[in-house]
């Protein structure tokens, strides 16, 4: 307990610095030397995301394999996951022009961004019925949530732009630029920081 407390409040340290410096490097405030800084920040989320991604592979063939070996309830769809998996890998290891090849263009278009179609079109569905549900003004902090929330699609739409004055629309600008990106940023990072903390946990049967 107390190692995934000391998880938890570093990752949130992490969070609230990347932040802090993002947010002060965006707004200028001390000029440009604080650059090297957060580009290395970048860096090092670029970094911890291909690292996230290959452990992330590595876990769920790990896991789908055991269902497979198990015979546990749903195997022929681990099983499913893992053909397609190791047939998208060969393929764009043998191919001699890797993701441009015909062969994983063919599979993306025809089979990975249908999927992805499909996966969005369902996420309007889950995104509304939390909106319903958590956007409501008897909610604690719920009012501000929705009038922010509807502030920020109105302002993005095209109709909008030539109608709302021009710091309304420049406030939202900044608002998406600055203090949003920083505060993405610093979330990505303490997220892959926890999937690393997670997914080694999981793999070496501890999790």
């Amino acid at each position: 307990m107390n190692r995934l407390a000391f998880a938890r409040g570093l990752s949130l340290i992490v969070i609230l610095a990347c932040f802090v410096l993002i947010t002060l490097d965006r707004a200028a405030v001390f000029g440009t030397s604080l650059r090297p800084t957060t580009t290395l920040l970048y860096s090092w989320t670029i970094l911890l995301g291909a690292f996230v991604l290959t452990l992330g592979a590595v876990n769920v063939v790990w896991v789908h394999l055991r269902h497979v070996q198990a015979g546990r309830t749903g195997w022929l769809d681990s099983l499913a996951l893992l053909v397609i998996f190791c047939i998208t890998l060969v393929t764009g290891l043998v191919a001699p022009n890797g993701m441009m090849s015909p062969p994983m263009e063919w599979l993306f278009d025809n089979v990975i961004a249908p999927g992805q179609a499909a996966l969005f079109a369902v996420t309007f569905f889950f995104l509304a019925a939390a909106a319903y549900r958590y956007l409501r003004f008897d909610r604690p902090g719920g009012g501000w949530l929705l009038i922010g929330a509807l502030l920020m699609l109105i302002s993005q739409l095209p109709a909008a732009a030539p109608v709302l004055p021009a710091e309304v629309v420049a406030t939202t600008v900044w608002l998406l630029e600055t203090p949003a990106m920083a505060a993405l940023r610093g979330v990505l990072l303490g997220a892959a920081l926890a999937a690393i903390f997670v997914g080694l946990r999981t793999i070496v049967g501890r999790g």
